[in-house]
């Protein structure tokens, strides 16, 4: 069985999302993947709350996936340790996935996944995702290239996912199969459509003097 390996981070939803659409059109069965990494939850940045936002964002993008056809596994453990099992039992031909602009912790996950892809000869595609431009010596250019992924057209939502039903999707755990500390915070919701209420609630009226008031 081939599959197409769909590696989701920090990017949890269906529009707009490169990797997603550039996995669907190769034809192949496509597996949306999202693991927990106990080595982010033990970081010295990380939050119970941070993982309330998240499991609503996860359940939510497990329902947007599983209306196209696949729903969203989500494992356990260190990345290389779960592709790892995941390429035992499937023949990988491509993972896509996100840029991520995150801490030096998963910035060093990323470079341990791609040396691991390089070593199974599998191809690893990485889209940027925002205005952080990766590998510059220098700041020379950086605005023009800012300019033109801001530019960029959305990328649509694939009209349907080729399923994978080898692999089930895998319960989506919660703080307390975690063994996380309580969240005593009041937490932002998580999900697309609570995204795209702060987004709107920012451009309608929270943000109206923000070029004025923080930022020239």
């Amino acid at each position: 069985m081939t599959v197409e390996v769909v590696w989701f981070k920090r990017d949890l939803r269906t529009l707009d999302h490169a990797p997603l659409a550039q996995a669907c059109a190769r034809g192949n069965p496509v597996l949306p993947l999202y693991i927990i990494e106990p080595s982010l939850l033990r970081g010295a940045d990380f939050d119970p709350c941070h993982f309330t936002f998240l499991r609503a964002c996860l359940e939510d993008l497990r329902r947007d996936l599983a209306a196209l056809g696949q729903p969203l596994l989500v494992r356990v453990g260190e990345v290389v340790n779960v592709f790892e099992a995941l390429r035992r039992k499937a023949d990988i031909a491509n993972i896509w996935a996100h840029e991520e602009t995150g801490n030096a912790l998963t910035y060093a996950r990323d470079r341990a996944v791609i040396g691991w892809a390089r070593a199974q000869n599998i191809p690893f595609h990485e889209t940027p995702s925002g205005g952080v431009v990766r590998r510059l010596k220098t700041r020379d250019g950086w605005s023009r290239t800012w300019e033109e992924r801001m530019a960029q057209p959305l990328v649509l939502m694939p009209t349907a996912i080729h399923p994978v039903e080898e692999f089930a999707p895998g319960p989506i755990p919660t703080a307390n199969d975690l063994a996380l500390a309580p969240d005593i915070r009041t937490t932002q919701l998580g999900g697309v459509q609570a995204a795209h209420a702060t987004l709107d609630s920012f451009l309608g009226a929270r943000g109206l003097n923000y070029h004025r008031e923080m930022s020239s």
